[in-house]
């Protein structure tokens, strides 16, 4: 069976992406990842294929970075994130709650089969000391709301 492609598209207007996000706590931590020498932190997670339900998106994608099987929680934020990049770039997030497994270390991380990735636990109350992004999110986050919510962040040009 072929592997069906990402939801995302290059048009003449910009880049539309629809991801799937993680939030994963330990008291007052949360999981953040990086990537090479991107500059920047962020949640991990990745982008929905085609046919793919977002939480199962979003379990590849652990596993694929993580090396563990995570179960998917509840939907916390949808976010549509409008930012400038090469051309506009609009981003669907769909971010999840993630129990991170008592069983597992809380330095037992980065196993996955995707190179170049690396994870550190972070304070939420800290996120602004870093290069966090979606930059936006980071009230929404030290919130710690506990009902659904639809986030709309939008950094354009002048």
């Amino acid at each position: 069976m072929a592997i069906a492609s990402d939801i995302s598209w290059n048009g003449s207007g910009g880049t539309f992406n629809l991801r799937a996000a993680a939030l994963i706590c330990r008291g007052e931590e949360i999981l953040i990842c990086t990537v090479h020498d991107l500059g920047y932190w962020f949640l991990p997670g990745g982008r929905v294929r085609f046919s793919e339900p977002s939480d199962a998106a979003l379990a590849r994608e652990l596993a694929e970075e993580l090396g563990h099987e995570l179960s998917i929680g509840d939907l916390a934020f949808v976010v549509e994130n409008i930012f400038d990049g090469a051309g506009i770039q609009h981003e669907i997030g769909l971010y999840y709650h993630v129990a991170w497994p008592g069983v597992l270390a809380p330095d037992d991380l980065g196993h996955g089969s995707e190179l170049g990735h690396r994870f550190r636990w972070m304070a939420v109350r800290a996120l602004g000391s870093i290069r966090f992004e979606p930059a936006g999110l980071i009230p929404y986050l030290q919130d710690g709301a506990d009902t659904l919510e639809r986030v709309v962040l939008s950094r354009t040009g002048p």
